[in-house]
């Protein structure tokens, strides 16, 4: 919301304290309006781009909508992101992708439990490095939440003992999605066999 700085009588400054507008130094007036003015090109260029976000998405869902209906595909089933798009010429790509944020429920604790009765079984010969990576995996961190990554990692050990196996399904079985996030890229190259250059929409990568 703008904020109209020249109807103010008293302006507030950093200390919470209501000064005059006549007390305040000219070139603090022209700074504090300068600042505001240019947050606020900066919040309406955020909504713009949150509306380009919106219509892209939407351009491509109708895309692959059209795609399913003509190799008759159920349209209401088609799975959402994770999409690439190359122009005719090899130029251009537009790729959607999208980050699932999982959660798990109390059946992490009964695989950790399934674990912790595979490696007692296995005292005398199971490497410590391994046992310390398995034990790391179901810590929690300040807000009680275990690392997704830390968890999904153990899925990655060739393990077939029927409690290790066990365990492992029921981590599966303990996810839970509780909510997802879609990343749009674009990209660029002036022919074939140059590199992707990636199309930025971050003021911190565009050259002056």
């Amino acid at each position: 919301m703008k904020k109209e700085w020249n109807s103010m009588e008293f302006w507030t400054n950093k200390r919470g304290e209501e000064v005059h507008r006549d007390l305040v130094p000219h070139e603090e007036k022209l700074k504090t309006e300068l600042v505001y003015a240019i947050v606020e090109r900066a919040q309406n260029g955020v909504e713009l781009m949150r509306r380009f976000k919106k219509q892209v998405i939407g351009q491509i869902d109708d895309y692959m909508e059209m795609m399913r209906e003509k190799y008759r595909l159920d349209v209401a089933k088609g799975a959402k992101g994770n999409i690439t798009l190359q122009s005719f010429d090899g130029l251009r790509k537009v790729q959607i992708a999208v980050q699932q944020h999982v959660d798990f429920d109390e059946k992490l604790s009964l695989a950790k439990e399934k674990i912790d009765e595979y490696l007692k079984e296995l005292t005398k010969d199971a490497d410590p490095q391994i046992r310390t990576l398995i034990m790391k995996a179901f810590e929690v961190d300040k807000k009680g939440k275990v690392d997704s990554k830390k968890i999904f990692a153990l899925k990655s050990y060739k393990i077939d003992h029927p409690l290790w196996v066990e365990g492992m399904a029921l981590i599966d079985a303990a996810i839970e999605i509780v909510g997802s996030k879609s990343y749009i890229r674009f990209y660029e190259r002036d022919n074939v066999n140059e590199k992707w250059r990636n199309v930025s929409l971050d003021f911190a990568s565009i050259g002056e």
